[in-house]
């Protein structure tokens, strides 16, 4: 008995006619593409009014899987840090890792852009409990760190910045 393999070529080519109309994925770190750059920031410490100037740069990493941040405070300040940013597809979020001169070494995690805000809250054993917001607005980005006091989160510095 002879079958012809008409009936399934037509399966396959369907199958990969319709595999190749659907939409490319892209990779959740794309999100991150309009941070790429060098920004400098000006901003101020609400709780002693004391102002702060710093730059940031962010530079995709591990062929497109990762965004690394460096952030650097103009003195008198002294504040240095290395962030690695990346998505944890088994746990449906970004997480991200900041490594400052001060010998801290902390996990924040995130469920990305939700409009124009971008939320990094500690993991739990970071205490106090931290949160990094960066909101964009318009070609400039606003970023608070915030420190939780009281069961509340309180804005402990906050800059805008402008793309370099």
């Amino acid at each position: 008995m002879r079958l012809s393999l008409l009936p399934v070529w037509v399966v396959a080519s369907c199958c990969v006619t319709a595999a190749m109309a659907a939409e490319p994925v892209v990779a959740p770190m794309r999100a991150m593409d309009g941070l790429i750059g060098h920004w400098q920031c000006h901003g101020v410490f609400p709780a002693s009014g004391k102002t702060i100037d710093s730059s940031m740069r962010f530079e995709p990493d591990l062929g497109g899987e990762a965004v690394l941040k460096h952030h650097g405070d103009v003195a008198p300040a002294r504040y240095r840090a290395v962030e690695a940013w990346a998505y944890d597809a088994k746990a449906q979020r970004y997480s991200a890792t900041v490594q400052d001169n001060f010998g801290g070494a902390r996990r924040f995690n995130s469920d990305g852009w939700v409009q124009d805000t971008l939320t990094w809250t500690s993991s739990t054993e970071v205490q106090p409990a931290q949160r990094f917001v960066y909101l964009r607005k318009g070609a400039d980005l606003q970023v608070d760190w915030q420190v939780m006091k009281e069961g509340q989160f309180v804005v402990g510095d906050t800059l805008t910045c402008k793309r370099q």
